[in-house]
């Protein structure tokens, strides 16, 4: 499974218990906003990853061992698991998905947000800052990043960043995050 390989097995929403109704409402009216822009501003697979990921915990970060890549099998290509190690903290690609490396030209896995030659020094200043607020905040964040110019086309990167604590780790602060990645072109007009 997706969240295999950074320890136990992933639990199934059933197993995990995932909570009450009126947990996950109140959770599900507190990204009400977010939930919103997404769908106005982004595509019908951002908005869907975002309410996957609010049906995953009733209160506070959801735990990384309740995500079931069955459960979303459209949408792995577009994700990218990353690490947040600290102290630090660093935030290293632990699982690169095959449309981001694509759009990308390269796989990033074992590789960390801010090494040299990772990203461009303009792209390793924005992307970094998001996972730093992530982590931080514990907080998704939805970013719309101009295409380089070095790419010689007219779009945007659409950038969904979703914190998961890990439960092994049991530290109950933002120890994975989810990056949902895709390449949109502007229409022509």
């Amino acid at each position: 499974m997706f969240g295999a390989g950074m320890g136990d097995e992933t639990l199934s929403a059933s197993e995990a218990g995932i909570g009450s109704a009126a947990a996950a409402s109140a959770r599900a009216l507190r990204y009400q906003p977010l939930l919103s822009r997404v769908q106005q501003e982004s595509t019908v697979k951002k908005a869907r990853l975002l309410q996957y990921w609010l049906s995953l915990s009733d209160d506070g970060l959801p735990d990384y061992r309740r995500f079931n890549a069955l459960d979303i099998p459209d949408l792995l290509g577009d994700l990218a698991v990353v690490q947040v190690e600290r102290p630090g903290p660093r935030f290293r690609f632990r699982l690169y998905g095959t449309r981001v490396a694509d759009v990308r030209g390269k796989d990033l896995t074992g590789l960390c947000v801010g090494d040299p030659g990772v990203f461009s020094d303009d792209l390793n200043r924005i992307y970094l800052q998001g996972y730093q607020q992530v982590e931080a905040s514990g907080e998704p964040v939805f970013k719309i990043v101009p295409y380089e110019l070095q790419r010689n086309s007219v779009g945007n990167y659409h950038r969904l960043l979703l914190p998961f604590t890990d439960s092994v780790r049991g530290t109950g602060v933002c120890d994975v995050i989810l990056l949902s990645f895709e390449s949109v072109p502007l229409s022509k007009t």
